[in-house]
């Protein structure tokens, strides 16, 4: 499959927008905003390449995320920050939001219509994809640390 390139470049751009909203929303210091926008770019970048070659909605996220988290721990390492100071606000626009929010309507047309069986499969698809792109991104961003802050050996 080939990649589409200029939608891949838009998503990118617009992950990053957000991402420098939610940066100076949550006061990051402007020295370190280039490196959200970084870690936006590669993570998002990574799962539109990853969906672009059919991979599960779920896997690209976490692949993506734990690529992204190994990345904020280096960075984070050499500009003397903390990971999640620069990793939270790339991460949050791989959050399903508009698939809760597609969850949450059904589950109101259910109570405000009655029971309908294709409402509540539908409304059991969108809320199990919410969760599991969830777990994912939670997954993929505290198994770096998990790997690499550890006080004892695994075995």
């Amino acid at each position: 499959m080939a990649i589409d390139l200029i939608a891949l470049v838009r998503a990118a751009m617009f992950a990053s927008l957000m991402t420098l909203g939610w940066s100076l929303m949550v006061n990051v210091p402007r020295r370190y905003i280039w490196q959200c926008l970084l870690l936006t770019v590669l993570g998002y970048g990574l799962r539109e390449v990853l969906r672009q070659q059919a991979v599960n909605l779920v896997l690209s996220t976490f692949i993506a995320a734990g690529t992204s988290a190994f990345l904020a721990i280096y960075l984070a390492k050499k500009y003397l920050l903390t990971p999640k100071m620069i990793l939270v606000p790339a991460m949050l626009c791989m959050m399903p939001g508009i698939t809760a929010y597609k969850a949450m309507i059904s589950f109101v047309q259910l109570g405000y219509y009655g029971y309908n069986p294709q409402v509540f499969g539908q409304m059991m698809d969108f809320a199990f994809n919410a969760i599991f792109v969830t777990s994912a991104l939670v997954f993929g961003i505290s198994l770096p640390t998990s790997f690499l802050y550890r006080k004892k050996p695994i075995v």
